[in-house]
C-alpha cells in the first residue's frame, strides 16, 4: 500500500513536470490571447403587426465577454405600457484558439399593450456594458383596430390560423407543437428558416424526440438544437394566444434550401414527455374528488407531434442570368486576399475568397476568374459554415503556382446571385492582387508559361515533368536536415506516458470503490425490505391479538408501507416508475408486455384497492378500522405471496 502511495506520488510530481514543460515550451506570450471583450446587443418583437386589444412582447439581449458590467436595458416607447416583464442571466464558458473564456447572457422581456391605433416606434433602445453605450435600430409596430387580430405566422397548419386564433383552435390545450416558417413562398435555392416550438401550460419533463423532420426536397442545416442540450432546460418566453398564457420554448430550427420546384412539404416533429396536471380547471373532465387527488400527485405521459406545412416553390428567372451565376439565391458579399505579395517561381500561393451573406452558401460555386497564362491554377477548395442567425460565410481556396519570374497580377474574382428581395441578378467581384514573382531556386527547370498541354522533357515524358512540378509544393524549410529530439521534447512524451498510466490507477480504484458501494447499497437495501417485512409482522400480531391498543395512524402507516413494497418490487420488474402509471397502464405493460398472468394482476390490483380504500377512504366511513385491523394480517401474507412471485419472475431461470 505505501508502495503504490509512492507511486502515484512520483506520477503527479511528473506530470506536473510535464506541465511546466509545455508552458516553458511555448514560443507564444500570454499577451497574445488578449483580445477585446466582443458585445453583442439585439433587440426584437414576437410580432410587428397587433391590434389595439393585443400585446407585444420586446425581447432584449445581451452577450458580453467576461464578467463584464451591464445596466437595465433603456428605450422609449410612449405609447405603450408596459404590464408585464420577464428576465434572466445565465453565464456560459468555453474554449477557443486555446483561450478559455467566459460570457454572460441577459435576457430581459417587456410585454407592451398599445394605447392607440397607427405606426407606433419603439426607439431609443440602449444597454450600457461597462459605461461604453449600445445601441440596437428603432422598431415600429403596426396597430390596428380592436379585435382586428393579427395576420397568421405564415404556413402555420396550413388552417390559417395564427397567434390570435391558435388558442381557439386547439381547445385551449395545455401542451402545444407547433412549426413556424418565415416565408410560404420562396425560390429555388433561397432559404427558409423552419423553427419547431412547444407552447405549455403545465409542467414538463423526460421530453424526448419520436420523429425529427427529415425535409425531403430541401437541403437543410441545423442552426439551433435546444432540445438536444446536455443541460436538459430549454429556454422559455411568456407568450399569450387569444387572452391564455402560455411558455414557449424552441425544440430546433433549421435553414431549409429548396432543391426541387413545386409545392413541398415541411413534415413535423413528433414529441413524447411526461407532466404534471393542471389544476382543477376547465380542462378537466372528471369531477370526482378522489380521482383528481390521485393526477396531482402523480405525473401523465403525453405525446404530440405538429402541423404539415406547404412551401411554393418558384424558379429563379432565366432572363439576365449572367455566365459568373453558380447557383446562390440570397444576399452575398465577395472578398479575396493572398497569403504573400512575394513569391519565387514554381512555389505554391494561396488566394483565399470569402463568401458571406444569408443564402444557400453550401450551394454556391467558386467565384470565376480568367487565369493568365504566367499562372497555373493547381487545385481549389470551398467550406461553408450558418450561424443561428442563418448568416454565415463559404470560402474557397485557390493553389496557385506562378510560373513566370516579374510583376503578376492576379484576376478579378466575379460571383453572380439571385436576391429573392430584390428580384434581380447581382455580380459582385474584386479587386485586382498585384504580387511580385522572384526567380526560382537553383536546379529548378526552366519555367515554361501554361499552354494547355504538359511541357515535355528531354525524355519527352509527361510524368515525369508533372513529378517535377509537383516538388516545388514542399513548405519551407523542409530542405534543412533533420535533427535529433531535444531533451525537453523526450521527457515531456515521457511524462504524457507517466501521466496516462497514473490516469490508468486512478480510474481502476475508483472502478473498485464504486463496485463496492453498488454492493453496499444492495445490501442495505436487502437489508431494509426484510425490516419491513418484520415490522408489518409485528403489526399485524398486535392487530390481531390487541387491536384496541393498535392507534389507528400505525395501522394507515401499516397499509402504505405494505403497498410501498409491492410497487418496489413492480419497479424492479419494469424500471421506469410504475408509482406515476394508471391502473389501466400498468396492467398493460405487466399483462401485455412482460407476461404477468391476468390471476396475479388481480390479486395485485385487489390488495392495492384495499390498501388505498384504508389510507384515503376509511374517514369517510368506506371500511370500518376494526376491519382494517382484523383483516390487516391477511392482507400482508397476500402482498408476501405477490412479491415473491414478482421476484421469480425477474429471475432468468423463471418460467412466464
Amino acid at each position: 500500500m505505501a508502495f503504490r502511495k509512492i507511486g502515484k506520488s512520483a506520477l503527479i510530481t511528473t506530470a506536473l513536470c510535464a506541465a511546466l514543460c509545455l508552458v516553458a515550451s511555448s514560443t507564444r506570450p500570454f499577451a497574445a490571447f488578449a483580445k477585446e471583450p466582443e458585445i453583442q446587443f439585439t433587440a426584437e418583437v414576437d410580432r410587428n403587426q397587433v391590434s389595439a386589444d393585443e400585446s407585444v412582447s420586446l425581447r432584449l439581449k445581451v452577450r458580453a465577454e467576461g464578467s463584464a458590467n451591464v445596466s437595465n436595458p433603456q428605450f422609449t416607447a410612449p405609447d405603450f405600457d408596459e404590464i408585464n416583464q420577464y428576465s434572466s442571466v445565465f453565464v456560459e464558458s468555453y474554449y477557443e484558439n486555446g483561450r478559455f473564456g467566459m460570457r454572460k447572457n441577459h435576457s430581459v422581456t417587456k410585454v407592451l399593450r398599445p394605447r392607440k391605433v397607427g405606426d407606433l416606434k419603439i426607439s431609443g433602445i440602449q444597454i450600457k456594458v461597462e459605461d461604453k453605450a449600445y445601441s440596437a435600430p428603432d422598431i415600429t409596430i403596426q396597430v390596428g383596430g380592436a379585435g382586428a387580430g393579427t395576420p397568421a405566422p405564415k404556413g402555420y397548419g396550413g388552417s390559417g390560423v395564427g397567434l390570435r386564433g391558435a388558442a381557439k383552435a386547439v381547445n385551449h390545450r395545455n401542451v402545444i407543437l407547433r412549426a413556424e416558417i418565415d416565408k410560404d413562398r420562396a425560390y429555388k435555392g433561397e432559404q427558409i428558416v423552419v423553427s419547431y416550438y412547444i407552447y405549455t401550460r403545465v409542467q414538463l419533463f423526460n421530453i424526448a424526440v419520436e420523429k425529427w423532420p427529415t425535409l425531403n426536397g430541401f437541403l437543410r442545416e441545423d442552426l439551433e438544437v435546444p432540445v438536444m442540450g446536455t443541460s436538459g432546460r430549454m429556454d422559455a418566453d411568456q407568450v399569450v394566444m387569444d387572452g391564455t398564457a402560455y411558455k414557449r420554448s424552441l425544440l430546433v430550427r433549421y435553414a431549409a434550401y429548396p432543391l426541387q420546384n413545386g409545392k413541398l412539404k415541411i413534415d413535423p416533429i413528433a414529441l413524447k414527455y411526461n407532466y404534471y396536471p393542471a389544476q382543477r380547471g376547465m380542462d378537466d373532465e372528471d369531477d370526482d374528488p378522489f380521482t383528481q387527488f390521485f393526477q396531482q400527485m402523480a405525473p401523465r405521459p403525453g405525446s404530440d407531434r405538429s402541423d404539415t406545412l406547404t412551401i411554393e416553390v418558384i424558379p429563379v428567372p432565366e432572363e439576365g442570368k449572367p455566365s459568373s451565376f453558380t447557383g446562390g439565391v440570397g444576399d452575398f458579399t465577395l472578398t479575396a486576399a493572398v497569403d504573400k505579395t512575394e513569391v519565387k517561381a514554381n512555389e505554391a500561393l494561396t488566394l483565399i475568397a470569402k463568401v458571406e451573406g444569408r443564402g444557400n452558401l453550401a450551394s454556391i460555386g467558386e467565384p470565376k476568374a480568367k487565369w493568365p497564362d504566367q499562372l497555373e491554377l493547381y487545385d481549389s477548395k470551398g467550406r461553408a459554415k450558418t450561424s443561428k442567425s442563418g448568416v454565415g460565410d463559404k470560402i474557397f481556396e485557390f493553389l496557385l503556382l506562378p510560373r513566370v519570374p516579374g510583376p503578376l497580377t492576379l484576376p478579378r474574382l466575379e460571383l453572380s446571385f439571385f436576391d429573392p428581395n430584390k428580384k434581380i441578378y447581382i455580380t459582385r467581384s474584386t479587386e485586382p492582387i498585384t504580387i511580385n514573382v522572384l526567380p526560382g531556386s537553383q536546379g529548378a527547370p526552366a519555367p515554361q508559361p501554361k499552354k494547355g498541354a504538359p511541357s515535355l522533357t528531354a525524355s519527352g515524358d509527361p510524368q515525369t515533368e508533372q513529378k517535377q512540378e509537383v516538388r516545388y509544393l514542399k513548405p519551407p524549410g523542409v530542405d534543412t536536415p533533420v535533427t535529433a529530439w531535444p531533451i525537453w521534447r523526450m521527457f515531456y512524451w515521457a511524462a504524457i506516458v507517466a501521466l496516462g498510466v497514473f490516469l490508468l490507477l486512478v480510474a481502476r480504484d475508483l472502478l473498485e470503490k464504486g463496485r463496492a458501494t453498488a454492493q453496499g447499497r444492495f445490501n442495505a437495501k436487502a437489508k431494509a425490505h426484510a425490516r419491513s417485512w418484520e415490522k408489518l409482522s409485528e403489526l399485524a400480531s398486535t392487530a390481531t391479538r390487541h387491536s384496541d391498543q393498535l392507534p389507528w395512524n400505525e395501522v394507515v402507516s401499516g397499509y402504505e408501507l405494505l403497498e410501498s413494497l409491492i410497487f418496489d418490487a413492480l419497479e424492479r420488474l419494469h424500471p421506469g416508475g410504475a408509482r406515476a402509471l394508471s391502473r389501466q397502464e400498468l396492467r398493460e405493460i405487466l399483462v401485455q408486455e412482460n407476461q404477468i398472468p391476468e390471476i396475479l394482476w388481480e390479486r395485485i390490483e385487489k390488495t392495492l384497492d384495499f390498501a388505498d380504500l384504508v389510507r384515503f377512504a376509511s374517514s369517510a366511513g368506506a371500511i370500518s378500522q376494526e376491519a382494517a385491523r382484523l383483516e390487516f394480517s391477511k392482507w400482508i401474507d397476500e402482498a408476501k405471496s405477490i412479491v415473491l412471485l414478482l421476484e421469480r419472475k425477474q429471475s432468468p431461470n423463471s418460467r412466464s
